[in-house]
């Protein structure tokens, strides 16, 4: 044994407790870099109000200190407990406070979780080597869909939150539940089972797509999905597929197969029925387009009615126009009559001296037979004159009857005048208040305007 004793101060340098355990803290943070570690969970502790995780854990002959800050744990999707298998990854370091040798960690998976997410990346490379993942579309999801099948379990919340968002969205479509296991032993059987039964349906009764879903869950509650007889079965399925598996950031294989990915269960169902809500905002655009172009047209049609209003003559006017006329046929009738007298009258005033010019008695005779017979046919010519004129005049004085105030209300018409004894053409003439008289075919009657 060495011998000290002999040792100055001077000559010694004498490090504290907190500088040594610092010291192999910065060495162990040095020398080793991030290790993964597994073990079996043991003295879980979670420190409420600062939310830091306090545990070891330990194989068959060893005791490992652990530390888990609040700012790692807050990303897992889990809480360990007592017995759990987890694989860690943290840096070694020591506690100066009390010289405790601990592991400070950042990651932390259950001790499956590793061996599953390298089974699932095998799976998903040989699938998509072989061609799968391209094989369905979203294209051959109708844009209308009527009739869908939904594969889920009957007891979950996703089943209620796709029923309740299809009746909402499109209460039209005809909802299949296909009630299957979707986690725990049997369950890819179950799913496998369930589909088969649709596309045997589906001869009978097409469907226009099928939605597989469940809610959300650790990769072990969600395996099942990860199926590879599953995922086959999909991609090889005559009808559109739209898996809503888990919650937004949960992939599985049938993501990859089907023909569409939906975030979640209720996403799927908005999905489907996507097409019928734009189908009714598209009837809702046309109803209000019908119904403004109506509006228009009736506005248009009421103001072509205004304007054969104002264009259109009361009958008086009418009357007046047709009694104006029968006046001007009247003169000229007369002034015609008396012209063509005159006429024939001058001429058998110049055939009369033309006879008596002529001193023969036989001439005489002769002229005098020639000018009765001539007096005769102008009787004649001019008795038919005044007829045709006298049936002429009986004509207008029909057209005139008919036209008669007195025949038009005999129809049923009326005619109504104001104080003054003007006939009332327009309701801007009349005031509140203001007296009136109706003509009616058999007397009349007065009455006073209220609006």
């Amino acid at each position: 044994m060495e011998d000290y004793s002999q040792d100055t101060i001077q000559q010694r340098e004498i490090h504290s407790v907190t500088e040594i355990n610092q010291t192999a803290s910065d060495f162990l943070n040095e020398a080793f870099p991030p290790v993964w570690v597994a073990g079996e969970i043991s003295n879980f502790r979670e420190y409420g109000t600062s939310g830091h995780w306090y545990f070891s854990i330990k194989d068959s002959n060893s005791v490992l200190s652990c530390t888990m800050f609040r700012g790692q744990n807050n990303n897992l999707r889990f809480k360990p407990k007592e017995g759990d298998q987890v694989i860690l990854q943290g840096k070694l370091s020591i506690y100066a406070k009390s010289g405790r040798y601990q592991l400070i960690t950042s990651k932390m998976e259950l001790a499956g979780f590793g061996e599953l997410m390298r089974k699932y990346e095998l799976l998903k490379n040989k699938l998509n080597s072989e061609g799968l993942f391209t094989k369905k579309s979203d294209e051959d999801i109708p844009e209308i869909i009527n009739n869908v099948a939904v594969l889920t379990s009957k007891h979950g919340a996703a089943v209620r939150d796709v029923i309740s968002t299809l009746q909402r969205r499109a209460p039209h479509i005809n909802i299949t539940i296909v009630p299957c296991k979707v986690q725990g032993d049997g369950s890819a059987e179950s799913i496998i089972k369930s589909l088969e039964t649709v596309e045997l349906d589906h001869k009978k009764q097409a469907y226009d797509a099928v939605i597989l879903c469940r809610g959300g869950g650790s990769i072990e509650d969600l395996w099942s999905f990860n199926d590879e007889r599953l995922c086959r079965l999909i991609a090889n399925s005559p009808i559109p597929i739209i898996s809503g598996v888990g919650h937004e950031t949960d992939f599985t294989l049938t993501d990859f197969v089907s023909n569409l990915r939906a975030a979640t269960p209720t996403a799927a169902a908005e999905i489907v029925s996507e097409g019928a809500s734009n189908l009714r905002d598209f009837l809702t655009y046309l109803k209000e387009r019908l119904v403004k172009e109506m509006k228009n047209n009736i506005s248009l049609a009421k103001e072509n009615i205004s304007t054969l209003q104002r264009l259109l003559r009361s009958p008086k006017q009418r009357l007046e126009e047709q009694y104006q006329r029968l006046d001007l046929a009247t003169d000229r009738l007369l002034v015609n009559s008396k012209l063509n007298f005159n006429n024939k009258r001058s001429n058998f005033q110049i055939i009369k001296t033309q006879l008596e010019s002529l001193s023969p008695v036989v001439e005489i005779k002769n002229q005098k037979s020639m000018v009765m017979n001539l007096f005769n046919s102008l009787l004649e010519k001019q008795k038919m004159v005044l007829r045709n004129k006298k049936q002429d005049i009986n004509l207008l004085q029909e057209k005139l009857i008919a036209l008669n105030p007195s025949q038009i209300l005999n129809r049923g018409y009326s005619i109504t005048f104001n104080e003054q004894g003007e006939a009332i053409d327009n309701v801007d003439k009349l005031d509140e208040g203001q007296i009136v008289t109706t003509q009616l075919a058999k007397g009349k009657f007065k009455s006073r305007v209220e609006s």
